[in-house]
């Protein structure tokens, strides 16, 4: 489905920078089924970046990604398609030890 919105923006769009946000699951499963994905994202959607969310656990995938020849677009911090880990959306790192 966001192939599908990634298209839509593509067609609109004059001197754009696209980025495609890839889907919870299109990339957690393995790193070549990450790079598959990303592809489409690059050749359906027209997107010039994909974004993914993670942390340290998600380099390996980024890694084979960017080998891939595929720019990524990194997103830390408060995530929101991993939101209920953390309770849902509250503040988060109010002290040293949970900011880290």
């Amino acid at each position: 489905e966001m192939l599908h919105h990634c298209k839509a923006v593509a067609r609109g769009a004059k001197y754009p920078l696209l980025v495609g946000d890839m889907p919870f699951m299109s990339y957690q499963v393995d790193a070549k089924e990450a790079v598959r994905n990303a592809g489409r994202f690059l050749k359906e959607g027209r997107m010039d970046v994909i974004k993914l969310e993670g942390g340290r656990d998600m380099a390996p995938t980024v890694g084979a990604i960017v080998d891939a020849g595929i720019p990524v677009m990194g997103h830390i911090g408060l995530t929101p398609q991993t939101v209920s880990k953390l309770g849902g959306y509250r503040v988060q790192g109010k002290d040293v030890a949970t900011a880290k």
